[in-house]
């Protein structure tokens, strides 16, 4: 490959792509169709590769097209960010940002803020991605991703800690007052403690206390264990027993009385959650915005605000 392609050849491409056929993808840019199918051909020389079947009256992606699309997206959005970065008159951020996170956290935490984040930066097309497993950001095509705990590996990425969650002990009220509030983490031991079954590893995952200055980690029984966070809080908001949760996960139902912490003062140290991305000269306007409206957010997820 002696040239690098053109960006009008590149979003010629995007729209046939998009738009299934020349016609349709030429008037969008406000090209003659034959203009977009000589951007295309000069794209598909450039590379060295065909990027679409074309036939009389569709076209469609070959294997390498499909995988070209997603990156040339990703492109013009960056080459747009770039224009916006660097003008005087800037315009806001744009483009597709897309994000993986915990699930439990995602679902919770995210989502809920994503309407008030449009309402500022309407031009961003957010894409999130909410399951637990590692992620390469740059062969997965990810901007950020959250992750909760330390972190084993940060080469060539950035890390800004943008929330610190704290495990926190809670029942509902009237649990509480059949049963009594604990005053020493072995005193669960009388209690029905809920329990989360982590599904990757099939463990139960052990509750942790500070105790004369040092985390200690125990095991209680209980009647229900469960394979989903977010169940396991609202068996605890519906009576059924103990439950040691993410603060995220107990915030909206402590402020609505419907969970109230126990043990406060054996709270193990906090678990910081840190946004990660890519480590390049230029930041693309949509990251910082999306980090900095994290960190805005955060306070709602915190069962003491």
């Amino acid at each position: 490959m002696n040239n690098l392609p053109s960006l009008i050849s590149i979003e010629a491409f995007i729209s046939v792509a998009e738009t299934g056929a020349f016609k349709d993808g030429a008037r969008r840019l406000n090209l003659t169709p034959s203009a977009a199918s000589k951007a295309v051909t000069r794209l598909e020389e450039t590379l060295g590769v065909k990027l679409i079947h074309r036939t009389t009256r569709s076209v469609s992606l070959t294997p390498e097209g499909e995988r070209y699309l997603e990156g040339a997206k990703r492109l013009i959005a960056d080459a747009l960010a770039l224009g916006a970065e660097v003008s005087d008159t800037a315009s806001d951020p744009v483009g597709r940002l897309t994000v993986s996170a915990p699930a439990a956290f995602g679902r919770m935490c995210l989502v809920p803020a994503l309407d008030a984040f449009h309402r500022e930066w309407p031009q961003v097309e957010i894409e999130l991605w909410l399951d637990d497993r590692a992620v390469d950001l740059a062969g997965d095509a990810v901007d950020i991703a959250i992750r909760a705990g330390a972190l084993s590996d940060r080469a060539n990425l950035i890390a800004r800690r943008v929330f610190d969650d704290q495990l926190v002990l809670c029942a509902s009220p009237d649990y509480w007052d059949l049963h009594g509030m604990p005053e020493h983490p072995d005193d669960l031991a009388k209690h029905d403690c809920l329990n989360f079954r982590n599904r990757r590893t099939g463990r139960v995952m052990q509750w942790h206390f500070t105790q004369d200055g040092e985390v200690v980690s125990k095991t209680y029984e209980g009647s229900v264990t469960i394979d989903d966070g977010e169940s396991v809080g609202r068996a605890a908001r519906a009576g059924l027993g103990v439950s040691q949760m993410p603060s995220f996960m107990a915030a909206e139902g402590v402020k609505r009385g419907k969970l109230v912490e126990a043990l406060e003062e054996f709270r193990p140290p906090p678990t910081p959650f840190t946004a990660l991305y890519l480590d390049r000269r230029l930041v693309s306007p949509r990251i910082r915005v999306f980090i900095d409206f994290i960190l805005q957010a955060q306070s709602k997820w915190d069962c003491k605000t």
